[in-house]
């Protein structure tokens, strides 16, 4: 597999390296996701704002109205509404289906991927702590490409090759970002149906390697700030019908390797049960999630110790909109064993928002409130920190900076429209420890700051971002943030945070 990579990457250079077809400078719509394999539509409907590619970027506020015909995963698309001519109206649509049986519109092949060039800068990464560097500075560059090829209606194969490599840096790079030639995904789906259902009820027997995403990404998600997003190994069983989805997996999590092929981690099971429903009918047009998630890890580490952590973790999702708010609630408990003590740890993650329609700029308020519990035991007695597992990046901002274990957090915030495809976020969070007894954790669970020291507050950040969606394929993002930290991180020997970050992508 991986002698074809330098076929497929160069390939890809060539269809990035293309000139983009923008008809009137007005985006056109090309893709749909699945939600369970639509019939033909001669104008597919726009991604949902929670599903598009774009939408991990900016936590603190729903991404662009009008975002790009292309979802976070991308196997989500379907493309069989390009088998009438009349609707390839795209420089890429000829790639997007390729007719392989004239007579029946499910067989076809379609190629897609992603060229991404990301510059990040920081002053004291890492808040500057004792053999931290003061100043980071690199380029990130990811480079996808997939095929996606529909044997027939019941059968579907999935691959997706990815190159992530990173330029300069002060401190070692990490997996996550440096590696060079991979596979990110390879999947076999088979979908099963009865004749006479709707197009909307089936159920899918998903088996290999494969990215998933939930809910609003607070515990799975496809971690798409750095090169390398989260994958899994294993088996997924997809139920839809009613309007409503399930999803049952059991899968070993990937690790990331520099230089050869990820294998997975030996000692860590992640499994789960993950339901959605269609609307209630209520006035605030309220949908719920419902979930349990297993994991398992025989090597944990946290500031109480190292150990082997089962944790069971139980979860609910209420959102909607409606009359211009828009709501996000989402409490979740944890229990099990780590070590010698047992588990009780919980969340509750809110955002919401008003959005002033008839006004110019269209603002939009909005407020994300989270407080996630930490270790207080003392080394005995229940333990308390919370896992926030495959946690989306940039949870609390594209800083990146502290993983949602041991907070509290509270986080006003203004969106504003100056164009249709222009978005422009300002924000400031203020940040507590849950509890002085445990410590501030990093993104990929290393202990930031030390449990040590009385004072809960870290730090109040000051944001600004904006998110212009060149066209159909083109957007560019650049984000702001400082951290003026308190007398907690000084007792560490840290400092404030300067970040700046900005990056383009080109996806087709």
């Amino acid at each position: 597999m991986k002698r074809c990579y330098p076929i497929i990457l160069g390939c890809l250079l060539l269809y990035v390296t293309s000139p983009v077809y923008v008809a009137n400078g007005a985006p056109r719509p090309g893709s749909q996701p699945t939600g369970g394999e639509p019939p033909i539509t001669l104008r597919p409907p726009p991604v949902d704002p929670g599903e598009s590619i774009l939408s991990e970027y900016t936590p603190q506020a729903p991404p662009n109205q009008k975002p790009p015909p292309y979802t976070l995963l991308r196997f989500n698309e379907d493309y069989r509404y390009l088998a009438e001519a009349r609707n390839r109206t795209d420089l890429f649509d000829p790639l997007k289906y390729i007719v392989l049986n004239a007579n029946d519109p499910t067989i076809y092949l379609s190629l897609g991927g992603e060229f991404r060039e990301r510059y990040e800068h920081y002053t004291h990464p890492g808040f500057g702590v004792p053999r931290q560097p003061q100043h980071d500075d690199y380029v990130l560059q990811r480079i996808t490409l997939h095929a996606d090829l529909h044997i027939n209606d019941h059968l579907r194969f999935f691959v997706q090759g990815i190159s992530g490599l990173q330029f300069g840096g002060t401190r070692e790079k990490a997996p996550t970002n440096q590696n060079p030639l991979d596979l990110q995904q390879a999947f076999l789906d088979l979908k099963l149906h009865a004749e006479a259902s709707a197009p909307s009820s089936y159920l899918i027997v998903r088996g290999g390697r494969f990215e998933m995403s939930y809910g609003a990404g607070r515990l799975v998600a496809t971690r798409a700030a750095p090169n390398i997003p989260f994958k899994f190994d294993g088996l997924q069983l997809i139920g839809s019908g009613g309007g409503g989805k399930i999803y049952a997996f059991v899968t070993k999590p990937a690790r990331e390797q520099k230089d050869t092929f990820d294998d997975e981690f030996p000692s860590q099971l992640f499994w789960g049960v993950y339901g959605t429903t269609p609307s209630l009918g209520t006035p605030l047009h309220l949908k719920a999630d419902l979930y349990y998630l297993g994991f398992k890890n025989n090597h944990a580490r946290y500031a109480a110790g190292a150990g082997e952590e089962v944790r069971q973790t139980f979860g609910t999702r209420v959102f909607g909109k409606a009359y211009g708010f828009d709501y996000d609630v989402e409490p979740i408990i944890q229990v099990g064993r780590f070590g010698h003590r047992d588990i009780r740890a919980w969340t509750v993650g809110t955002s919401g928002g008003y959005t002033f329609a008839n006004m110019p700029l269209q603002p939009r308020m909005g407020l994300q409130f989270d407080v996630v519990s930490g270790d207080s035991g003392h080394g005995a007695g229940a333990f308390g920190t919370f896992n926030p597992l495959y946690f989306k990046a940039g949870y609390f901002n594209d800083a990146s900076l502290i993983r949602p274990s041991n907070l509290i957090d509270i986080h006003p915030t203004l969106q504003l429209l100056p164009r249709d495809n222009v978005l422009m976020t300002l924000g400031s969070d203020v940040l507590w420890r849950y509890t002085a007894h445990d410590g501030v954790y990093g993104p990929p669970g290393n202990l930031e700051l030390p449990s040590r020291g009385a004072s809960r507050y870290v730090a109040t950040t000051a944001e600004v971002s904006a998110q212009w969606q060149i066209n159909r394929h083109v957007s560019w993002i650049t984000s702001y943030a400082y951290f003026f930290t308190g007398a907690y991180v000084r007792q560490a020997r840290g400092g404030d945070v300067n970040y700046v970050g900005t990056w383009v992508s080109f996806i087709w």
